[in-house]
């Protein structure tokens, strides 16, 4: 397992790039945002989205919930915890939540940071549950916070009062707990 302070930011293996487009098209809902933080053309998403939709057969249904939209295969969320479980043995988070909370969030190298849109906000616990994040940053403009073990107050500067929702997995919950309180300024 690499050291959960590493020195330099998480970098997605290649084979494991397209795998990880699909998260991010589930994520956004959209393929100009998921270029925006694949640092990829839209046209470039969407031809990648198209190759392997017709190599893997996914059928994509966009009125369907996030974590179902671009492929609900049982294989697929299989494959979706093996990319996740690279990314949280290197010691790196994938988070989301506001735009406004990147500011404390967004530069750790412990943290894949993805602001969410509102439209994604509003289905926070779907994108947890489909294991597409392993965390969601809310703040109390959000409306009531999800009541489980895996919420952790997030330390500000300024005095904002922010929590972190994790997923309920170990591994998860092992890497907020040591990670979030040390590196937030």
């Amino acid at each position: 397992m690499t050291s959960v302070h590493a020195n330099t930011a998480y970098r997605i293996p290649s084979v494991l790039r397209d795998l990880v487009l699909v998260d991010m098209l589930e994520i956004t809902g959209s393929t100009v945002a998921a270029a925006q933080l694949l640092n990829l053309s839209q046209p470039s998403v969407s031809r990648r989205y198209r190759r392997l939709a017709a190599e893997l057969g996914l059928q994509p249904n966009r009125r369907d919930k996030p974590g179902r939209r671009f492929c609900d295969a049982d294989w697929m969320r299989l494959l979706r915890q093996g990319v996740n479980r690279h990314r949280l043995d290197c010691g790196v988070l994938r988070l989301g939540g506001p735009v406004a909370a990147e500011k404390w969030i967004g530069r750790s190298v412990w943290a894949e940071w993805i602001p969410l849109p509102a439209v994604s906000l509003a289905h926070a616990n779907e994108l947890l549950l489909h294991e597409l994040l392993d965390g969601v940053v809310f703040d109390g403009e959000q409306g009531p916070l999800p009541s489980n073990s895996g919420l952790i107050q997030l330390p500000s500067a300024d005095g904002a009062s922010l929590w972190l929702h994790c997923r309920p997995d170990p591994l998860v919950l092992a890497l907020a707990q040591r990670c979030v309180p040390l590196s937030i300024p």
